[in-house]
């Protein structure tokens, strides 16, 4: 499933792909320019019909909004990302850097869990995505069974109104805006989760070793008490190690920090936005309808594209607070004095956990449970407004 991820990012553009061939490497960052204009030409379409509703003085649909500023969301995260390629390629020779390869049977078998996590991460996105589009072709041929003067909310160079051209336009919308950007869309967010838990597993790794880093040395004399870094000089190796294997993740969640910043950023202020939005229009339509259904599904989806950030920067963050204490609960009294000074010069730096980051905000559960908080207060404020106009 991460191969497919990879794929498919490529496969939009968003990704740079890494080929031998060099004239196939120049014509794939030619695409990715294509891309990124066929997309903006596309917001551009939604923006001229919105101009001609507010012209012709006819009712902005709601779906139109909230899908235009998922559109501006995909942009400025494409954007984001094909500006810092080359510390996404930093990323991926981090991750497949020998530091971060296991050493251990142990190792083995917490970067398989983290794998096994990535794998059900991804598949739960895939299927929570293909469940919109489908809502989204029932919701789109329902609104038009219902209202023969339904229009795909888009500007077309053709006549939309006769079953034909609705047809052909929706297959363009669908086409480019589910399956490309939403597909797209959603594997940025899925990537940086992905790292996430990388990273949160390499610290889980650190955590192991430190825990257990005296266990293994046995005292050869049980008359005088003997320092065991004494007794096993490679101790000190380990540590050293272990601090520099920290460093290389400390390293790696700043280079993802300033790669997915902009994005990220942009992406908690558009789906705030959006979540307010299909909220406030739920509260004025039929629970039954095919409408609140639609608007129910995309709620849930960008709940969970905020979850997906917030979570797992939550749970880089919750590991790191575990380094200082795993070295606390290994047997650091049997270590000499000097071992002991190495030790609270690393603990007085590993005090200071690892978070990711947008700006100086941090990406972790306390941040989504503030956005909930906005949209709710958003929320209200519109609600009140609604009903005290009417």
């Amino acid at each position: 499933m991460d191969l497919l991820r990879h794929k498919v990012l490529v496969w939009a553009g968003i990704y740079k792909f890494h080929s031998d061939n060099f004239y196939l490497g120049v014509c794939h960052d030619v695409y990715r320019v294509l891309v990124i204009v066929m997309i903006i030409l596309f917001s551009i379409q939604h923006i001229i019909y919105i101009c001609l509703c507010a012209v012709r003085g006819d009712d902005i649909q709601w779906n139109v909004v909230v899908l235009l500023i998922t559109l501006m969301s995909f942009i400025v995260k494409f954007v984001t990302v094909y500006v810092h390629s080359k510390e996404i390629d930093e990323i991926h020779d981090l991750i497949k850097a020998s530091v971060f390869g296991p050493t251990c049977t142990e190792d083995e078998n917490i970067l398989k869990k983290s794998e096994k996590q990535i794998n059900i991460l991804l598949k739960i996105a895939y299927i929570n995505l293909a469940v919109i589009n489908v809502s989204w072709v029932f919701f789109t041929i329902g609104h038009r069974m219902k209202n023969e003067s339904a229009v795909i909310p888009s500007y077309f160079p053709f006549d939309t109104n006769p079953w034909s051209g609705y047809l052909l336009a929706f297959l363009l919308e669908w086409v480019i805006l589910s399956i490309w950007c939403g597909f797209a869309l959603f594997s940025i967010d899925c990537t940086l989760a992905c790292y996430n838990i990388r990273a949160a597993s390499q610290l889980n790794i650190i955590n192991y070793h430190l825990e257990r880093m005296f266990d293994d040395v046995r005292v050869q004399s049980q008359k005088h008490f003997q320092y065991k870094d004494l007794l096993d000089r490679s101790l000190n190796h380990k540590f050293i190690y272990y601090v520099q294997r920290y460093q290389n993740i400390y390293r790696f969640i700043d280079t993802v920090n300033v790669a997915f910043s902009g994005g990220t950023a942009f992406q908690f202020f558009s789906v705030t936005a959006c979540l307010s939005y299909c909220v406030y229009k739920m509260s004025c339509t039929d629970i039954l309808s095919v409408e609140f259904q639609f608007a129910l599904v995309l709620v849930l989806y960008y709940q969970v594209q905020n979850f997906l950030y917030c979570y797992f920067g939550n749970l880089v963050k919750s590991e790191s607070d575990l380094v200082c204490t795993s070295m606390y609960f290994s047997d650091w009294p049997s270590a000499s004095p000097r071992f002991r000074r190495q030790m609270l010069i690393a603990m007085a730096r590993w005090a200071r956990p690892i978070t990711p980051r947008v700006s100086i905000v941090p990406v972790t559960l306390a941040t989504f449970e503030e956005i909930l908080r906005l949209s709710y207060t958003f929320y209200t404020i519109m609600k009140s407004r609604n009903m005290t106009m009417n």
